[in-house]
């Protein structure tokens, strides 16, 4: 079968749980494929409408998802592993006799799972959407590239939509989050991971004295991982309860969408976060805070660090100085090797009509029925 844009297949991206970080991931996505987005969260829907312009997107309870899902649609694109995605859908195939066909979406590019098993868990994927040539090293020294019956090069194409609908988003932004700040002289953006299976958060052990030694003709936005709000919520209420009285600092729980954010932002302090390979687009200076300090120069895990300054934990207290000194005497340039990062990262752009045209035809790899599939 020849994929076309009037295939047959039906094709929806999903977002099974409150997994509220894969929602700038697989919106534009789904924005760019005219597909609905099938969530099983209210909050993460009310989210999606108001965050991305023309997206359509269907609410299933946990109850009736499966067989919904598998009623209605042949193909999924998802950020999840295959083997996540059965232990829910299993049954509601193995019932209809039929195989609902996946295609992996990344969320987010970072340096995470370089050193220890995580990224092998994609080796039951049918076909994948890759950013560029680091994701493909990456699959090949993780054993999933051959295994693969297909996959696209997508670029940075969450880009290219915010610029698609810049105006919409820069006027949301402003709303947002700009008119809650005061006027500035420089405005940072630190957006940390959460703490997972590699312990990399910065968050509790820099949010004191990034917050406590900020110049006041200085703007701090806190760009919080949904994770790290569902891991420590208590602790993070009472903190964004502690610094109300700093007009200067906002703390972001709900604006998933991270390019309009990006754009507003003079700097970047991060940690593991994959929004520090976003931020390469801009190719704007970066801080890096090393939270378990590790060997930058020997861990391949920590590949995006040589694009800006790195700061070990003993020195968190003097982040505000050395971004001060950074700024004022341009002690090193980095813009060059920011350049070569996020073109081996994400590659050259192309249009999104051709991008579209070429992730249909991945449904070509795909039978039109499949029966007895396990």
């Amino acid at each position: 079968m020849k994929a076309t844009p009037n295939s047959t297949f039906q094709a929806a991206g999903l977002i099974y749980g409150p997994e509220l970080h894969h929602l700038d991931h697989l919106a534009p996505l789904c924005c760019l494929m005219e597909i609905p987005l099938i969530v099983t969260e209210q909050r993460i829907a009310d989210l999606a409408k108001r965050f991305y312009p023309g997206i359509k997107v269907l609410v299933c309870d946990y109850l009736g998802v499966a067989e919904q899902l598998v009623s209605h649609f042949d193909i999924i694109f998802y950020s999840i592993p295959r083997d996540l995605f059965d232990e829910v859908f299993f049954f509601a195939q193995k019932m209809l006799q039929k195989r609902v066909h996946t295609i992996w979406c990344p969320h987010g590019n970072s340096d995470k799972g370089n050193a220890i098993f995580y990224m092998e868990a994609l080796r039951k994927e049918e076909a994948a959407l890759i950013y560029g040539k680091q994701m493909i090293e990456l699959f090949k020294q993780k054993n999933i590239y051959d295994q693969l019956k297909g996959h696209v090069i997508t670029g940075n194409y969450r880009y290219q939509f915010y610029r698609e609908h810049q105006a919409f988003y820069d006027a949301l932004v402003k709303k947002e989050v700009m008119r809650k700040l005061p006027q500035a002289k420089r405005t940072l953006l630190y957006a940390p991971t959460w703490n997972d299976y590699e312990k990399s958060s910065s968050f509790f052990d820099a949010i004191k004295p990034l917050i406590e030694t900020l110049q006041e003709d200085h703007n701090l936005i806190i760009k919080l991982h949904p994770n790290l709000l569902l891991q420590e919520e208590f602790a993070i209420e009472e903190l964004m309860h502690k610094y109300t009285e700093h007009n200067n600092i906002l703390f972001l729980t709900e604006f998933p969408a991270v390019f309009p954010l990006l754009h507003q932002a003079d700097a970047y302090i991060g940690d593991m976060s994959s929004i520090g390979y976003d931020f390469l687009a801009l190719n704007r200076p970066m801080f890096f805070l090393n939270q378990n300090a590790r060997n930058a120069k020997t861990d391949t895990g920590l590949y995006l660090l040589r694009c800006g300054i790195e700061i070990l934990p003993e020195d968190y207290n003097k982040v505000h100085t050395i971004i001060q000194k950074y700024f004022q005497y341009e002690l090193r340039d980095f813009s060059e090797i920011r350049k070569e990062v996020f073109s081996l990262s994400f590659g050259k752009e192309r249009p999104l009509a051709d991008l579209k045209q070429e992730i249909l035809r991945l449904y070509s790899l795909f039978p039109e029925k499949e029966l007895n599939f396990y």
